[in-house]
């Protein structure tokens, strides 16, 4: 009964499962109303805290063999389930991004290397009786297998998860060619750059840890593969300390309206709204109807508007309908168009309506806006506004 069952190290594995589970179930099942993206996360710690039980239960003498000898296909699941790490961050980045992001076939192809490895491990070590599995793994004699790779193997799993860390973070820190992305740019770059930048670098130690284990085999390459699990635990607290990201943070429903304007997820969904689904081109837009295309209520999208770009509704539909007869106006193509017909393209019904907010916005008529202001332009719409800071 005194011997000791885990060491300190084992100790910080099990509390980095902990600390996943705990942060993770934010995200899945403690919210009134998740969002995809919180989903996408909780899953992607659920996944790092399965490559830390893979840890645990292969390098914690106590209790690798007993558990080879209850459940030997766990080490097969486990063993691949590093291959899921990159995708699953990749996913919840794009979730994060892009409101509208769905999971569909395209998305599966990230899901091929994990495929693989399963069929590679069962091939070149499970499918053989028990007693030749436990050899292979435990006593790591696929290292020395003939034609087995299993030392590239495992470098692939290494890099693959530091790949994908790269490509996330550049598109976090890509420089922004539009409005709406220099708004979700900002409304993701702390937060996400605190996730994808800390696991990136925790992957990237342990790729290094690795490639030092493997021409300089010993005392030191062990100390490494310690750090980094004290590192990738150090990571997880941060997290839970700090909260859930911004962006997915839901809104409790007693205080949801009043925190409303300070959500970065609903700004980017009205902002999206206008730009992509180009909403503001219904001449017939109403708050009710705008609220539904962003996904959220009518009161949401009024303090969002007051709270963020200092304006009621109709002066924020006006503002995109303006920028964009502004961009007509000045684009050689529309030339053949009157001014009333580009006005009435780009949303505005009452001709009165639409001369006089122009002449109060431009301090000028839209005949001479154009006179004055038509140069080669972009045949692509934009349309310019204000982000919540």
């Amino acid at each position: 009964m005194k011997a000791v069952l885990f060491n300190i190290h084992d100790v910080a594995l099990i509390v980095t499962v902990v600390a996943c589970a705990l942060l993770g179930s934010r995200h899945i099942v403690g919210w009134s109303r998740p969002q995809p993206s919180g989903y996408l996360f909780g899953l992607f710690l659920a996944v790092t805290a399965l490559v830390a039980i893979n840890t645990l239960i292969l390098w914690a003498e106590p209790i690798r063999h007993p558990v080879f000898t209850v459940v030997p296909y766990l080490y097969l699941f486990l063993g691949v389930v590093a291959f899921l790490l990159g995708p699953f961050l990749y996913w919840q980045l794009q979730a994060h991004v892009n409101p509208q992001f769905r999971f569909g076939p395209k998305q599966c192809i990230h899901l091929l290397p994990a495929l693989v490895a399963l069929v590679y491990l069962y091939v070149e070590c499970f499918r053989f009786p028990h007693a030749v599995q436990r050899d292979l793994l435990l006593n790591l004699q696929l290292y020395q297998k003939p034609n087995a790779f299993y030392g590239d193997f495992v470098t692939l799993k290494k890099l693959l998860p530091v790949v994908y860390g790269a490509l996330c973070l550049r598109i976090i820190l890509r420089q922004p060619g539009t409005d709406t992305e220099r708004s979700i740019g900002r409304a993701i770059q702390q937060d996400q750059l605190s996730i994808v930048g800390g696991f990136t670098a925790v992957w990237l130690w342990a790729a290094m840890t690795h490639f030092f284990g493997t021409f300089r085999p010993g005392d030191i390459s062990d100390v490494m593969g310690i750090v980094g699990n004290y590192f990738n635990l150090g990571l997880i607290a941060f997290l839970l300390y700090r909260g859930s990201p911004k962006a997915t943070r839901p809104v409790g429903s007693a205080g949801r309206e009043k925190k409303a304007s300070l959500d970065e997820a609903l700004v980017v969904r009205i902002k999206q709204a206008m730009t992509t689904q180009e909403a503001y081109l219904n001449p017939q837009l109403t708050l009710e109807r705008f609220a539904a295309m962003a996904q959220c209520t009518p009161r949401e999208v009024s303090m969002v508007i007051n709270s963020c770009f200092q304006q009621n509704f109709h002066e924020f539909v006006s503002h995109y309908r303006m920028e964009d007869v502004k961009r007509r106006l000045r684009d050689p193509q529309y030339n053949q168009w009157s001014i009333a017909d580009i006005a009435q393209a780009c949303g505005f019904n009452s001709k009165a309506t639409f001369h006089r907010l122009f002449k109060k916005t431009q301090s000028t008529t839209p005949s001479s806006y154009r006179l004055n202001h038509q140069t080669p332009g972009r045949a692509t719409p934009t349309a310019s506004q204000t982000a919540c800071s």
